[in-house]
């Protein structure tokens, strides 16, 4: 296959990859000069033609996902009676090779590798495409740490086609949901089950259930329960082991309702890691305890002369008291006081007044408070208006002042991030403006105000910055794939872009005067008056 040219310009230059359905290659491309990746079918497909037009429809329906961690689909076609995809080349690994060599990772990683997966289910979700094979095989990692998942659609293709064989298991059986394995309806849920098993895997580089046979292993799917995380790893976080549990929940109806809830446990996760690793950097001081020595907490009362001698002076002086209390009490009777209001008053000037009123003043708590400034009476008993004897004592409680929290850091953090942890901080989003910064990828703060670390009261809110991601001079290029060129041709005069030229090919999967692949690529950032070329369909071949 190397040096083959697939529709007269995919030119494979070296196999990178190989699967039970396909051949990856990767190619250039000589009509827009970049690197791609070619997935070229096994030949055993191409004889059943439900599962290629399947195949070609599921490919067109992937081909409109356009996000950061889904792998862009290009073009597909047949040529020799072999079928391929032509798809976003991805410099790195696949997740199962990097599993194999450094798993299992730490719970900092594996959540955001697992929230990448989830971003990219999330997406293709909510255009009613779901993947059916989620799998490590199946997720590219860049040198960045950066997710790609691929092979959208290409699942569906298969397990809606008629085309059956010996060995060949649709979806893996290891990442399987109940749902698959019965044979039953497939929803988005199940790319859920499937993620948490990949979770599973990261966590502990092991698959969640082990079999000699495929039938062994999907059995346990649908009856067994996964052994605890955290007995394998007890430094796994109880909010993470929730998570774990929720996605591979056997019951559709237990499991998360949607990859954005999903997300939003996951994201919760990720902000509860970062407090508590803080906190536990921050080295608790040495205590040192003294033992008693036995001999010192003996009694040392050796004559009994002496013990009695202190029990008459006790009794004696007993007497004397109660004597005392009742002569004043019959000689001298109180008179009764009311208990003043002292409710917003400082501590000093309430001390002063109870002082003139011969009562005393004890403070039996002191408690933060939003509304009383620092050392003002919030709450007293007895209540102001009752009446009570001389040298009684009045208890208060006192506030602290505002309870003062110190604002976290949220640059590089996407918004529903930034509002999860400034949740966690007690702190409230404010409002949320949007700017063009170079220097920060798209989407994410790149200011704030207040500034990290600086201290503000509890519950007050929090503004930021958000990249927008385009400058005045700049211009994000759309995905036109699968669309009219005299329809793309009216929208390039209002983002500022130039038609230059549209090159006809013969296409399968797109009709006559669909735009089936541009230059520049989509989601790239250009100048004002960049000039756009387009290949367009000219029909089916």
């Amino acid at each position: 296959m190397i040096g083959k040219i697939f529709g007269n310009r995919y030119r494979l230059i070296e196999l990178i990859g190989e699967g039970g359905m396909a051949l990856v290659y990767k190619a250039e491309c000589s009509l827009l000069c970049r690197t791609v990746a070619v997935k070229v079918l096994r030949p055993q497909y191409a004889s059943d033609a439900e599962f290629v037009e399947r195949f070609r429809r599921e490919a067109r329906a992937a081909a409109s996902l356009s996000h950061p961690n889904v792998v862009n689909i290009y073009d597909v076609g047949q040529e020799d009676g072999i079928d391929y995809i032509v798809m976003e080349y991805i410099p790195g690994d696949t997740l199962k090779n990097i599993i194999k060599k450094e798993a299992p990772f730490t719970v900092k990683r594996a959540l955001d590798y697992t929230r990448q997966i989830a971003e990219a289910l999330n997406h293709a979700h909510q255009r009613n495409i779901i993947h059916r094979d989620i799998k490590p095989h199946n997720i590219l990692v860049t040198p960045d740490g950066q997710i790609k998942v691929a092979d959208f659609g290409i699942a569906r293709a298969i397990s809606a086609s008629s085309f059956t064989q010996t060995g060949i298991v649709v979806g893996s059986v290891q990442y399987a949901s109940p749902e698959q394995i019965k044979g039953g309806i497939v929803g988005p849920q199940s790319d859920l089950y499937s993620l948490g098993c990949v979770f599973y895997e990261l966590l502990t580089g092991a698959i969640p259930f082990k079999g000699d046979t495929s039938i062994s292993i999907a059995l346990q799917h649908l009856q067994n329960k996964i052994q605890p995380i955290r007995e394998l790893r007890p430094d796994i976080p109880s909010s993470v082991e929730a998570i774990l549990n929720k996605a591979m929940a056997k019951d559709v109806a237990e499991r998360y309702p949607s990859a954005f809830a999903m997300l939003n446990d996951i994201l919760n996760a990720q902000s509860r890691l970062s407090y508590e690793t803080k906190i536990n950097d921050d080295e608790m001081p040495t205590q040192v305890w003294r033992t008693m020595n036995t001999d010192e907490s003996k009694p040392k009362w050796y004559q009994t002369w002496f013990v009695k001698l202190l029990m008459g002076l006790g009794i004696i002086a007993s007497v004397i008291v109660i004597m005392s209390y009742i002569l004043l009490r019959v000689i001298v009777p109180d008179t009764e006081i009311v208990v003043p209001d002292l409710v917003g008053k400082d501590i000093t000037e309430a001390r002063q007044i109870l002082k003139q009123k011969k009562l005393l003043l004890k403070v039996v708590n002191e408690v933060y408070h939003n509304e009383y400034p620092i050392n003002v009476i919030i709450a007293q008993k007895p209540i102001s208006g009752n009446k009570k004897k001389p040298n009684t004592e009045v208890n208060v409680v006192v506030s602290k002042g505002p309870r003062l929290v110190r604002v976290p850091n949220l640059m590089g953090k996407t918004e529903a991030e930034a509002r999860i942890i400034l949740a966690d901080s007690h702190l409230k989003l404010g409002e949320v403006l949007n700017s063009f910064n170079p220097d920060y990828p798209d989407g994410l703060v790149f200011k704030q105000l207040p500034e990290p670390n600086t201290q503000i009261e509890q519950g007050a809110k929090v503004s930021i910055t958000i990249n927008s991601g385009q400058d005045d001079n700049l211009v994000i290029i759309p995905n036109f794939i699968g669309r009219s060129l005299s329809e793309v041709r009216a929208e390039l005069v209002s983002l500022g872009l130039i038609f230059n030229q549209a090159t006809p090919m013969p296409s399968n999967i797109y009709a006559e005067g669909i735009v089936i692949d541009q230059q520049p690529t989509p989601n790239e950032k250009v100048p004002v008056g960049t000039a756009m070329n387009f290949i367009v369909s000219s029909g089916f071949e």
